[in-house]
């Protein structure tokens, strides 16, 4: 019994000992193991994604103006005519806009023989251009309203290829121009794109897509410079408006006058009333071939319009008047009523065209 109790700390000290063993040879493994990896890691080729390639930018070039001559602003025929010096500056020949550009508004233009130079280190053409040029006007606001034409100089190759791009800081206009009954305000280059929706049957475009082109506007800005042309286009209603007025405003009702010299009076009323009438359907049509508008009435059609119901509506209370009148009613009644109701109308006809020049005014500064 003393011997198996002495024997069985041995046994335990040796399997500490292999316990032991096994520890450190694990070990060595495992630093040997990191060690291995980290030469692999260290000594392989590892891939990393190669950052993707800056797409190369568009060819562009300078486009410049300048406006020489602005003349035969036709607004009732939607055209105008012009004469510029336009420049495009590029860093190489063959990429020169000029010989190829469009101008999408003009009828026919005419251009000079270009100029070529090449200085500082960049290829320049010269080129002049004249002709007559489609243009919207807008002249509902006439003679308030402000304008902006412009002419449209579109490149050949599509704005993936190439793009046009506006040189303001030399551009400029001449200060000498003065079209009649127009002053400018204002000049510039702004850049645009054409969207055409077809790719002109280009087989390597997809069927139904679309093609861009780089453009540039060569804008100008107008005002009316004759003040004077309102007064001119709508002095005859102002007068009818007046006349009409003061026909109400005539004593009719003394004791001496009969019945049928009060209903004289009545139809001579109903006969300067019906040729103001004639007199404003007349000037309208005298207006509308100055003032031509495509876009709606004009603040000059909306004067006429308000015109023709006052005289209009002075007809109405004229004939009512009279079968008033003529049924027995007091005619010192009725002139007390032809006072108060002209001055009303003639209140009522002032405040609504002030309002209407003040509105069409406003929305054109």
């Amino acid at each position: 019994m003393a011997g198996e109790r002495e024997g069985r700390p041995g046994r335990f000290g040796r399997r500490g000992a292999g316990a032991a063993l096994v520890a450190v040879v694990a070990c060595v493994c495992a630093v040997w193991l990191l060690q291995g990896g980290d030469g692999r890691a260290g000594g392989g080729s590892v891939a990393y994604a190669s950052p993707r390639t800056a797409r190369a930018p568009v060819p562009s070039c300078e486009l410049g103006a300048y406006l020489s001559d602005l003349y035969d602003l036709d607004p009732s025929n939607h055209v105008f005519s012009a004469r510029m010096f336009l420049w495009s500056v590029c860093p190489d020949r063959k990429l020169d806009p000029l010989p190829a550009v469009s101008f999408s508004n003009a009828n026919d233009p005419e251009k000079g023989d270009p100029i070529l130079s090449a200085e500082g280190g960049g290829f320049r053409d010269l080129m002049r251009i004249q002709g007559t040029f489609r243009q919207g006007w807008d002249v509902r606001a006439f003679p308030f309203d402000r304008q902006r034409i412009a002419v449209l100089v579109t490149a050949a190759p599509e704005s993936k290829r190439f793009l046009l791009v506006p040189d303001n800081a030399n551009s400029a206009y001449n200060k000498e121009i003065h079209p009649p009954g127009w002053r400018i305000t204002g000049f510039r280059l702004t850049p645009a794109r054409r969207i055409y929706p077809t790719n002109f049957g280009d087989p390597t475009l997809p069927r139904g897509t679309a093609t861009t082109y780089s453009r540039i506007r060569v804008e100008v800005d107008l005002a009316r410079d004759d003040p004077t042309i309102f007064w001119k286009l709508t002095g005859p209603l102002y007068l009818m408006v007046l006349m009409a007025t003061a026909t109400f405003l005539l004593p009719s009702h003394a004791e001496e006058l009969g019945m049928g010299e009060r209903l004289d009076s009545l139809q001579s009323r109903l006969g300067l009333l019906g040729g103001g009438l004639f007199v404003v359907m007349l000037n309208m049509q005298q207006v509308a071939a100055v003032v031509n508008s495509t876009v709606g009435l004009t603040l000059i059609d909306w004067l006429h319009l308000l015109t023709l119901g006052f005289v209009l509506l002075a007809v109405m209370v004229t004939v009512v008047s009279w079968r008033w009148t003529v049924h027995g009613g007091c005619p010192a009644r009725a002139e007390r009523w032809h006072h108060v109701g002209a001055v009303v109308l003639l209140v009522g006809y002032t405040a609504i065209a002030v309002l209407l020049v003040g509105y069409f005014a406003a929305g054109e500064r």
